[in-house]
């Protein structure tokens, strides 16, 4: 079975590079203009939801609610810079493990 590096880079030689980045630019774009006001208030209303209900069920859960809503809330603020800040950002100062 073929690492995920190796099919995102298949994918990028299939459509070459500029369209590639163009692409993953949109991607990462309307993500940004998904995240609504109406988006945030109905997800933070969702996972609260499911946080009573988890408490009700099972105890405590392992990720707060209010860390989940603060995910939220953090892509917001992120939402405000352009795309392409944004990916050098995570370009120099993100360590991404693959582990």
């Amino acid at each position: 079975m073929k690492d995920h590096i190796t099919e995102i880079r298949e994918i990028e030689n299939r459509y070459g590079s500029i369209l590639f980045c163009m692409a993953i630019s949109h991607l990462a774009d309307v993500g940004v203009r998904n995240l609504t006001d109406e988006y945030i208030k109905d997800s933070v209303k969702q996972i609260l939801a499911e946080h009573e209900e988890s408490k009700i069920n099972s105890g405590s859960p392992i990720i707060t609610a209010e860390f989940q809503c603060s995910i939220i809330y953090c892509a917001v603020e992120l939402a405000k810079f352009s795309i392409w800040d944004l990916f050098y950002y995570i370009k120099e100062y993100v360590h991404i493990s693959k582990n």
